[in-house]
């Protein structure tokens, strides 16, 4: 009974991967690049706040202090894509502003 289970799960999976090999390979894919896109912008984020945490040592500050910076630019990094939307806001409202009159 037991040769016979085996050769039906066999069976079973070729059956399934003629049917519907290109959704699970579609859904293999998608998990290998899931995976793959955060673990990459994990290690990036790790190595940022890893480097100014060891410039600042470098430089003479406290640990206290490299701490800090380090949060800084994890903070930095994390918020990287609201960038470009405050220099554009900012841009905006040099250009609307009321400009002060010279004395």
């Amino acid at each position: 009974m037991r040769r016979q289970s085996n050769w039906l799960w066999i069976i079973l999976a070729i059956v399934a991967v003629v049917f519907f090999g290109d959704e699970l390979l579609g859904l293999l894919g998608a998990v290998v690049g899931i995976i793959l896109s955060i673990g990459i912008t994990g290690l990036v984020l790790v190595a940022i706040a890893i480097a100014a945490f060891s410039l600042v040592l470098v430089i003479g500050g406290s640990i206290a202090f490299a701490l800090v910076v380090a949060m800084f630019a994890l903070a930095a990094v994390l918020f990287s894509w609201l960038w470009p939307y405050l220099l554009l806001l900012g841009i905006i409202y040099l250009l609307v502003r009321k400009r002060p009159k010279p004395v």
